[in-house]
């Protein structure tokens, strides 16, 4: 008997259009880098438009972050860090809100049409 693994990586999120092998390429260039790589400097390097360098990132969860700095790999992130990674965090909560009162609007609606 084995006790299951509590620390297992949470799956990708799925993106359309996102393959295996994008997520590979940008996970690369972000090891090669080991530093903040700019959104210009990304898809330069990728020769990606900033939507797919978006989505990838997306795909990537929290397992990249995505601030005003550019991105970095959570795991690269050192105590230097932290701000661009609150900043990150806090900009995705503000996100959910914001998309979270959008859905409670049209629910709303909805309810009021059919009763």
């Amino acid at each position: 008997m084995t006790q299951p693994d509590l620390f297992t990586p949470a799956e990708q999120a799925a993106v359309p259009g996102v393959s295996d092998a994008d997520i590979a390429t940008f996970s690369s260039l972000l090891v090669d880098r080991s530093n903040w790589v700019t959104r210009r400097e990304a898809c330069a390097a990728l020769n990606w438009d900033e939507r797919k360098l978006r989505s990838v990132a997306q795909a990537l969860g929290g397992k990249v972050i995505r601030c005003q700095l550019g991105f970095k790999l959570t795991l690269a992130c050192t105590r230097d860090d932290v701000p661009a990674m609150q900043q990150a965090a806090n900009a995705a909560g503000s996100q959910g809100r914001i998309h979270l009162a959008y859905e409670h609007e049209i629910l709303k609606h909805i309810h009021s049409l059919i009763g």
